[in-house]
């Protein structure tokens, strides 16, 4: 019996897939849109909080700064006399000088102890969660609370000088004496900041890849090494983190010398975020208090601005 012979089926041609169509699309752009709408409604909360008692006080002070006010009149426009004035002003001029003097000394220290802190802590250490615990303690301390205790600390026969008897010193007139107040200050601000600090720096070791000491241990690199060598380089973000933190808090370092000192004696603690709080609420003249505020601003992101551009520039150097 004769077989029929198979008939294949020509392969049909592949068709491209359907292109969405009007109503898909429209259905799509309805949905980002929701989407878009639904976050800037939960944004818009934020940004007005933000608008009220951020941006609104910064465009009043620089308004302000150009100003004469007392509280009382109505403001004078006055252009730049308040800058002019400030910049002729012995008292403005030693206030800032105080407030370099503090930040210099309270900042450069604080890298080596935090990183040194955070290098022993990230080790594996008995009871290192109850040392962290311990040594994180100043930094929920309350400002005011903390400067009224270290006040007693400081006085005559207060603790700090029974320590220093004990190893044969002289008791030091720390908040008395106007080559040692300002001292003392920054003493209180490199035990506050450095705990806080090391905490970051802790958070930025940890995310280095344990796979690159593993690798330089068998290269045989020391301990020393692979700190100088990775650890540093590693750490460049964290450590640009910490300087600029840093140097925003102790450019407006204000309750301690406020509550210690008051900006005594002669002066010689009168940070510039004290000499604004004087200028403005002792004696009234607001307009120089927001110029001096405008001048801490500029400052502030200058310095942030140069160390940024520092930091970036070494990197596109390599």
């Amino acid at each position: 019996m004769p077989v029929a012979p198979l008939r294949t089926q020509a392969p049909r041609p592949a068709t491209a897939p359907a292109a969405p169509s009007a109503g898909r699309r429209r259905l799509r752009l309805s949905l980002s849109a929701k989407q878009a709408a639904f976050g800037i409604a939960i944004l818009l909360p934020t940004l007005a909080v933000l608008a009220i008692f951020r941006f609104l006080p910064m465009i009043e002070a620089f308004y302000l700064s150009l100003t004469a006010y007392d509280l009382v009149h109505p403001p004078k426009f006055v252009g730049l006399a308040n800058f002019v004035s400030l910049a002729q002003d012995p008292l403005f001029l030693k206030s800032a000088r105080v407030s370099l003097t503090y930040v210099l000394f309270s900042v450069v220290p604080v890298l080596p102890l935090s990183l040194g802190l955070a290098v022993l802590f990230n080790r594996s250490l008995f009871i290192k969660n109850v040392l962290r615990s311990a040594v994180f303690m100043p930094v929920v301390m309350p400002a005011v609370v903390m400067a009224v205790v270290w006040t007693f600390m400081y006085q005559q026969d207060g603790v700090i000088n029974t320590l220093l008897g004990w190893l044969g010193i002289d008791p030091i007139p720390w908040l008395r004496s106007s080559s040692s107040a300002l001292w003392a200050v920054i003493l209180i601000g490199i035990w506050r900041a450095t705990p806080y600090y090391m905490v970051i720096f802790l958070a930025g070791l940890q995310a280095i890849p344990a796979d690159y000491y593993d690798a330089a241990e068998i290269d045989g690199a020391g301990d020393w090494a692979k700190f100088w060598h990775i650890t540093l380089p590693l750490l460049k973000p964290t450590t640009l983190l910490v300087i600029v933190m840093n140097v925003i808090v102790a450019m407006k370092v204000f309750a301690v010398p406020l509550i210690m000192t008051g900006g005594g004696p002669a002066d010689s603690t009168r940070v510039l975020p004290l000499f604004i709080y004087q200028t403005a609420f002792e004696f009234f003249d607001m307009g120089r208090a927001a110029a001096m505020s405008v001048f801490l601003f500029v400052g502030v992101m200058l310095f942030s601005f140069i160390q940024v551009r520092m930091f970036t520039r070494g990197d596109e150097q390599r």
